[in-house]
């Protein structure tokens, strides 16, 4: 404890001596010849040994020379956190919250799944742009000719490959006017046939990946590489 004047630690301490705890009284003598000095250094300090501590709180308590040590007073933010009524709301909100989110997320993957368009839908709807071939391990840009002016425009591709539906096919030229030929999808393979330029290169049984922005079709040397033209900038 500290006190102002050596005075009144008198009866704390001949209380505490009294009940045999052992105190140590610092800076009594410099307070008492200035007292001035008491504010400035602190105030005169009883002491006892950290053993005696509780014990010696406990007697200064009973014989109302200390005030009882009050718990800290929580706000009202940490007795609404600490309500059980409350933590067990938080829980099931938490637990609503995780449930909805599984359910909107399995809702939206198994719609995009059944919904997801096919191979034959992403042929024929989709415009492909051939962006170049390896035939032999040697590779090929298409260039088509055309005796109409070309204008190519950033963003835009002249060298398309075009699935019909009605079954015909289009390819972009290779330094020639553009390719014709016929095309069919049986068990996942693209056969192309009947083509009027360039049927030894192009008129094969094509295995194929494709996605909503890629389509790679191969056959033995040949490899044509596709980009889907909203996917892509040139």
């Amino acid at each position: 404890m500290t006190f102002m004047f050596p005075t009144e630690l008198v009866v704390v301490k001949s209380k505490l001596e009294s009940e045999g705890i052992d105190c140590r009284v610092l800076d009594e003598n410099t307070v008492q010849a200035h007292n001035f000095l008491s504010q400035a250094i602190g105030g005169v300090r009883l002491q006892v040994k950290e053993s005696n501590l509780e014990r010696a709180r406990k007697i200064l308590e009973e014989s109302g020379l200390a005030e009882k040590e009050k718990e800290p007073e929580q706000s009202k933010i940490e007795k609404t956190i600490d309500n059980l009524i409350f933590q067990k709301r938080i829980k099931f909100l938490l637990f609503s919250f995780v449930t909805i989110t599984i359910v909107l997320a399995s809702t939206l993957f198994v719609y995009r799944y059944l919904n997801r368009p096919t191979d034959l839908e992403l042929l024929t709807k989709r415009n492909w742009c051939v962006d170049y071939l390896v035939y032999q391990n040697q590779e090929y840009i298409p260039y088509t000719l055309s005796d109409q002016i070309q204008i190519r425009l950033v963003g835009t591709c002249l060298e398309k490959i075009n699935f019909e539906t009605t079954g015909q096919i289009n390819f972009p030229g290779f330094n020639s006017p553009r390719i014709n030929g016929k095309w069919k999808l049986v068990n996942n393979v693209i056969k192309i046939s009947e083509i009027d330029t360039l049927d030894f290169l192009l008129e094969r049984k094509y295995e194929y990946e494709i996605n909503q922005k890629e389509l790679i079709m191969s056959s033995g040397s040949l490899t044509i590489y596709c980009s889907n033209l909203m996917s892509r900038y040139y």
